[in-house]
């Protein structure tokens, strides 16, 4: 499901059509059943998007979501305790066996243990990771909380809407659910002004910087040694899965709003944070938000005296889930510890400057989540090592390194067309800073009528004309 292409869209407005269609014809004939033919053709829409992307990854969404309605059926069960936890612990792992299965499998087996397993496969179903994480708190809050189990019909709605199930947000049952269980699978015409500008941002900060930010970046020449040209990259990465990942949340957003539900605001202006946690509170939000709740909070959270290890598992459990390999894992443990340090109270770690100056601190902040990126990013874990050890070395940071910081761009055309997405980047940034020192909501001031009808103009011009998916497909 993929926003930015015309396929997608094309497909979407097939599939409302003809829902609204066979909903006019039950309204005249059979209005008793209308609303419940409505949630049955929102299902049909979202298993049909899944569909054409792939059989399997339809096949792999069936197979979780089944297995988490499983888990709801579990209480009603008959059966002495041992033997109910015995099948909870066979449901867990079955359901999480086909993100084993496609993520993880080459990695364990192969790269980790040497055993040389067939690959599994390199396709990762879409959504994978997100509707499993979502189906999973889904049942676990109904089973802690005792809350009554919805109709077949609504679960399976919540877990397959179809504007944030293959990249997020992660949503929890109690904001999500009773929104679809009111649904009636129509256009909410006084959302529309909201709805198109949260999606024309979206598709702006996807096809404006961070698709023509990758196209750019496939023709760098880099010098392993040189470490400007290091840290470039990972700043150009960075601004990418930024806008790439905030621009599908937007569209997300926006998409909701069409159809009368409410989404969460998955970003909140990130870049612009002061330290790290106040990072994670506005990168990924509803990914923080379920790793705190499902594995931080039950570790014992801060209460306990190994609070820092609680902190540092959980980001580990996040670099994981992003992907399987070693730069995953250094990238989760360089979040984990350094959000340990931003928490511990040590003295010699208040520095005046830091605290008199904001921007210093952003600044700061920005540097340490950018050099993070390049275990994020590099897959090949020998380069990624290089890489590294360039950090490291004074000399790769000297004068000489920085005059020939330009010969990573093939030419003056990619000069002029990285300084005018970079510019289109960072005054993105800026509008969102004031839009917060205004006390507004991030992204408030890019949401306007003029600014919109001018993003729709810089689309037109400056959007590439392949198409591209979205970076989180591959996490």
């Amino acid at each position: 499901m993929n926003f930015a292409s015309y396929e997608f869209w094309k497909l979407l407005i097939l599939c409302f059509v003809g829902s609204r269609l066979i909903l006019v014809i039950i309204r005249r004939f059979y209005p008793s059943i209308e609303q419940s033919a409505a949630k049955l053709c929102l299902l049909a829409t979202a298993l049909f998007l899944l569909y054409s992307e792939n059989p399997i990854t339809l096949a792999a969404f069936l197979w979780v979501v089944l297995l988490g309605w499983c888990c709801l059926l579990l209480p009603s069960l008959r059966c002495a305790r041992p033997i109910k936890n015995s099948i909870f612990v066979l449901l867990l792992v079955a359901q999480l066996a086909p993100l084993f299965y496609y993520k993880y499998w080459n990695f364990v087996f192969n790269e980790t243990l040497g055993l040389n397993f067939p690959v599994s496969s390199v396709f990762i179903p879409m959504g994978l990771s997100f509707y499993t994480f979502q189906t999973i708190g889904f049942w676990i809050d109904h089973l802690r909380t005792g809350q009554a189990r919805p109709s077949l019909i609504d679960y399976l709605n919540f877990s397959s809407f179809f504007p944030q199930i293959v990249a997020g947000p992660i949503e929890k049952s109690e904001k999500l659910l009773p929104q679809i269980e009111a649904t009636r699978f129509r256009l909410h015409l006084e959302n529309l002004n909201a709805s198109l500008q949260w999606i024309i941002l979206g598709l702006a900060y996807k096809l404006i910087v961070a698709d023509n930010l990758g196209i750019l970046s496939e023709k760098f020449t880099l010098d392993v040694s040189n470490a400007w040209h290091i840290w470039f990259e990972c700043l150009t990465f960075g601004l990418r899965i930024y806008f790439d990942f905030a621009g599908y949340s937007f569209i997300a957003i926006g998409l909701g709003l069409l159809f009368g539900i409410q989404l969460t605001l998955n970003f909140r202006s990130p870049y612009l944070s002061k330290n790290l946690r106040e990072f994670w509170r506005n990168w990924h939000v509803t990914l923080g938000a379920w790793l705190r709740d499902y594995i931080y909070f039950p570790l014992g959270g801060k209460r306990v005296n190994w609070w820092a290890l609680n902190l540092v598992i959980v980001f580990l459990v996040s670099g994981i889930w992003h992907g399987a390999g070693w730069g995953f894992i250094i990238w989760g443990l360089l979040h984990g510890i350094g959000i340990v340090i931003c928490s511990l109270n040590i003295t010699w770690l208040k520095f005046d400057l830091l605290k008199k100056i904001p921007l210093l601190q952003i600044a700061v902040t920005f540097i340490y989540t950018t050099g993070a990126w390049l275990f994020f990013f590099e897959t090949d874990t020998e380069l990624m090592w290089r890489k590294a050890l360039t950090y490291l070395h004074p000399q790769a940071y000297n004068l000489s390194n920085l005059s020939q910081l330009h010969y990573i761009l093939a030419g003056p055309s990619d000069l002029l067309s990285l300084i005018t997405i970079m510019g289109f980047a960072f005054l993105a940034l800026a509008l969102e800073g004031l839009g917060v020192r205004k006390n507004y909501e991030p992204y408030q001031l890019a949401r306007t009528p003029i600014l919109s009808l001018i993003l729709v103009f810089l689309i037109v011009m400056l959007a590439p004309m392949e198409e591209s998916s979205f970076i989180y497909f591959n996490f």
